[in-house]
């Protein structure tokens, strides 16, 4: 699979792109109570971009990978939601969360789930923190 980066989307994906995020946010406003009490870490609202680094499958070296931009919708200690507009098929992922102006901090992560947005052609995924990446 090729990955693109959010700034080689088409029109149209651009435009879901809002959409998409809007509508998960009242999905989640509707659902919060149930959730919130499940849930060990609080969520907090963060639309803006992260990078996602995922091992090149065909790579003969192991520390290969591509790293992407993608929209990122809410975030906790314990992992955060981006959206894509294809399936992943990795588990195993390093996310890249901007804490400063110049700072990535990355993490290893696992992703836990996967939902289709059919109507848009996008899919949600979530992420668990697996653990911070000492440089």
């Amino acid at each position: 699979m090729s990955l693109i980066n959010l700034d080689q989307y088409t029109i149209k994906q651009n435009r879901a792109v809002s959409r998409i995020l809007d509508t998960l946010d009242r999905i989640d406003q509707r659902t919060s109570l149930h959730y919130s009490e499940k849930r060990v870490h609080e969520r907090k609202d963060f639309r803006g971009t992260v990078w996602i680094s995922l091992p090149d499958s065909d790579a003969v070296d192991e520390q290969q990978s591509t790293t992407i931009k993608v929209w990122s919708r809410s975030i906790s200690q314990s992992g955060l939601s981006f959206i894509y507009p294809f399936p992943i098929y990795q588990n195993n992922i390093m996310v890249g969360v901007p804490v400063q102006q110049t700072q990535i901090a990355w993490f290893r992560s696992e992703i836990v789930r996967q939902k289709e947005i059919q109507e848009e052609q996008f899919w949600e995924f979530g992420v668990r923190f697996l653990g911070k990446v000492i440089a």
